[in-house]
């Protein structure tokens, strides 16, 4: 080695390392397992337990289902906020329609919650044909439509709810059974999960999703056609909020007409932007919603055993989401 290149080698500084890039990729998993240490070391006898950790799952179940469809529209760059409504109408009208035939039988509850879906799926569909054939603001049309799909269950329902003595026990097995001591809705939230999933990131379907959302007009000169994925991402986010609302009505054992979908929505969105700065920072996917769904119910839990006010969760739920979208934001900046 010359001398010259040895002056090189001593004038170049040493790369630091970069906390910005690891907290934006990192920090809310590192948050999760501070808080996960914190809660156990405060009531390690409750805490930290197996009956815990499945009743946390169990808590986050609908929230995660609602929220799995939500990460799909925001993937394509869409907002639906008529996700709440849609859980509402899931679980009231398979509530409704199961009393309404008055058949306690397997085949027949399933078959009852399908055509539920499917017509959630076609809700979605509309909202997805008017935002991308019309133009209008997905954010402005999902929230009239949240308003049209509230009425039309009132309207039905007259405000009454379906109580439990008149739907089929084979519902309520749905949201209050166990298969091999884990929780029905634990085991939906996980097999609707890895379906999604597979999807996004599996699928040449899923990929044009994301080049849509990365850039729509590059997507369309590529010959990705915007409506059609529209139409996709909006049907499976009314499906799955429904799906989430239907749980929740099973594990009610009652179909209410208002009050279900609501206390989900806000949530929802948070543990979605969350998980988008989840190891893979500014980009929404599933196993970062995943993550914040849990992040949710852990904070709601732990404060609950451990005896600290309400209004903490909010406090503490809406820290996190502020920090992780600065570091998301700090790290963006230095890419660009």
């Amino acid at each position: 080695m010359t001398q010259t290149d040895t002056a090189k080698s001593t004038d170049t500084p040493r790369a630091g390392f970069d906390w910005i890039t690891f907290l934006s990729k990192w920090g809310t998993l590192v948050s999760l397992g501070l808080l996960i240490a914190l809660f156990s070391f405060g009531r390690p006898e409750v805490f930290m337990t197996v009956r815990n950790m499945l009743n946390i799952l169990n808590q986050v179940s609908i929230l995660g289902m609602i929220a799995f469809g939500l990460t799909i529209c925001l993937v394509v760059g869409l907002y639906d906020l008529s996700i709440g409504a849609m859980a509402t109408f899931g679980g009231y009208f398979a509530a409704r329609f199961l009393m309404e035939i008055g058949i306690d039988n397997g085949a027949v509850v399933v078959l009852v919650l399908l055509v539920v879906l499917v017509l959630a799926a076609l809700i979605g569909m509309v909202n997805g044909a008017l935002i991308s054939y019309l133009g209008i603001s997905a954010i402005v049309e999902t929230l009239a439509m949240s308003f049209v799909v509230t009425g039309v269950i009132l309207g039905v329902s007259g405000g009454r709810t379906v109580y439990a003595t008149e739907i089929p026990k084979a519902f309520a097995i749905i949201g209050q059974g166990k298969i091999a001591g884990i929780p029905n809705p634990v085991l939906i939230l996980l097999l609707l999960g890895l379906l999604l999933w597979v999807f996004l990131e599996h699928t040449q379907t899923g990929r044009n999703m994301y080049a849509l959302g990365g850039n729509r007009e590059a997507s369309r000169l590529s010959g990705i056609s915007f409506s059609r994925y529209a139409l996709i991402a909006m049907a499976i986010s009314g499906a799955c909020a429904a799906l989430g609302g239907l749980v929740a009505g099973a594990n009610l054992g009652a179909g209410r007409p208002q009050g279900v979908g609501e206390v989900y929505l806000l949530n929802a969105f948070v543990a979605v932007f969350i998980g988008a700065s989840t190891l893979k920072p500014g980009k929404f996917h599933i196993l970062g919603t995943a993550v914040g769904v849990l992040l949710i119910g852990v904070i709601n839990n732990g404060l609950s055993v451990m005896g600290v006010p309400t209004f903490w969760q909010y406090i503490v739920q809406g820290s996190i989401l502020i920090l992780a979208l600065i570091s998301a934001s700090l790290n963006a900046v230095r890419r660009g």
